[in-house]
């Protein structure tokens, strides 16, 4: 029996998360001693028609990818050893019940199950329909700890820019910023391994740098405290997909920034990275007994569920591409009912497209969609041919509607150098914090 992995998610606009999961598992056959050459890497779309050697395949992601027209798609040839499987992703395109309540979708998950559950609404769903699961969060938290020379700076990684007030000046002075958020060309995406080695050289240089990181980003928090960095884990909105992180660290939203330590240790949880890494190891070479399996698996659930609950969990999908109220909030002050209103979208998806034409007219009937913006998508949209950003100064008047969390410093920086006031613009996606605020923020100390 050969072993498989994924080499890309099929999109060119990606989060370098989702990649580091990838190296999760090869991680685990780097373990196992599996050459990286004897790896079958399939990207998303080959799932439901691959035809080559069968294949053991450890799966750490969303289920939503692999189902078409509501079932799960993935071809005979693969057998999945389903780990870190969240479906907080499901509901925004099909009811949960019903997908689960198919037949088909339930005799799959059945048949390869337990299921490995990132969080506890996917857990609990599955128990409901009778599928055998357990918990074990995030399969990023079995990198191993770093040992080379501590870092200096302080690294913000996406982090929220509504944070920005309550970082202590001590803070300020050596800082450095990245993101979790870049495009690829399609010529990129498929030399797979320029891909990864991009990622491994991003946490590389962030456990080598980073005496402290702050972030909202999942992807950063987990691996980044697996490596011994302390971390500070702060989100406007925190979904369900969060949840088992609690156990390894504090979730900060708007309500606790002051509660916020900013000078934390780093957890130490070598001894469930021992316990995920054991249990993996057994599912993925099937050379454990099952009762030893289910008493590791009880025993990583157990630890999960029994962690402190401090945070209100909201829909996933409604966090990350249907902050509606953003919107709400902008409307109130700059437009009324009752005036004719041109507006544009920039970085509307297949996720949030439909939902914020419908939003925003539904509120203000007189406001009529002209145009649509991507710095990276071709073809059109609601009959709108997208167009580069910087094409909105043909625009008079436009009111522009910013839907991405990867537009909103390049529409920011655009805004700024355009001269488009804050009245003409929403941004809608989380604001992350740049070396300019950092540096507006020492400047009004001084």
């Amino acid at each position: 029996m050969k072993y498989a992995n994924f080499c890309d998610t099929g999109r060119c606009n990606i989060n370098i998360g989702d990649y580091l999961q990838f190296l999760a598992t090869n991680h685990l056959y780097f373990l196992m001693g599996v050459p990286d050459d004897e790896v079958v890497y399939l990207g998303f779309k080959d799932l439901a028609n691959y035809d080559g050697a069968e294949v053991v395949f450890p799966f750490c992601y969303s289920i939503i990818d692999f189902v078409m027209d509501g079932k799960i798609t993935i071809s005979e040839k693969i057998k999945p050893v389903f780990f870190a499987v969240t479906l907080s992703t499901v509901d925004n395109f099909l009811d949960l019940d019903v997908f689960l309540g198919d037949c088909w979708n339930s005799t799959y998950l059945k048949h390869h199950s337990p299921i490995g559950c990132r969080d506890e609404k996917t857990y609990d769903a599955l128990i409901r329909h009778g599928i055998p699961a357990y918990i074990n969060g995030c399969m990023t938290a079995i990198f191993p700890k770093y040992t080379g020379v501590p870092g200096k700076s302080v690294l913000f990684v996406d982090a929220p820019k509504s944070l920005l007030p309550f970082i202590p000046e001590h803070l300020l002075g050596d800082c450095e910023f990245s993101t979790q958020q870049y495009h690829f060309q399609e010529y990129e995406i498929k030399e797979y391994r320029e891909v990864f080695e991009f990622v491994n050289s991003k946490y590389s240089y962030y456990s080598k740098t980073a005496r402290l990181v702050i972030t909202s980003r999942l992807h950063v928090a987990l691996p980044l405290a697996a490596y011994g960095i302390p971390v500070v884990l702060a989100k406007e909105n925190i979904d369900g997909r969060f949840s088992f992180i609690e156990k390894y660290l504090k979730i900060f939203n708007p309500e606790s920034y002051d509660d916020i330590n900013w000078t934390p240790e780093a957890p130490d949880f070598e001894d469930t990275k021992k316990l995920l890494i054991e249990h993996a190891l057994g599912r993925i070479q099937n050379n454990t007994d099952k009762t030893d399996l289910e008493k590791l698996e009880q025993k990583l659930t157990g630890f999960f569920r029994s962690r402190t609950i401090a945070c209100d969990y909201k829909e996933s999908h409604t966090t990350t591409h249907k902050n509606g109220y953003k919107f709400d909030e902008y409307a109130d002050e700059y437009w009324n009912h009752e005036m004719p209103i041109k507006y544009a979208l920039w970085g509307a998806s297949e996720n949030n497209a439909d939902y914020w034409k419908n939003h925003i007219e539904s509120k203000y009937p007189n406001a009529e969609l002209a145009a649509v913006f991507d710095s990276f998508r071709e073809g059109e949209l609601f009959g709108f041919p997208y167009q580069h950003p910087d094409k909105i100064i043909n625009y008079n008047n436009i009111y522009a509607i910013v839907c991405s969390v990867g537009a909103v410093e390049a529409a920011i920086k655009l805004f700024k150098k355009l001269g488009i006031g804050e009245s003409r613009y929403c941004i809608t996606s989380d604001s992350f914090i740049s070396d300019f605020d950092i540096h507006e923020k020492r400047a009004m100390l001084k």
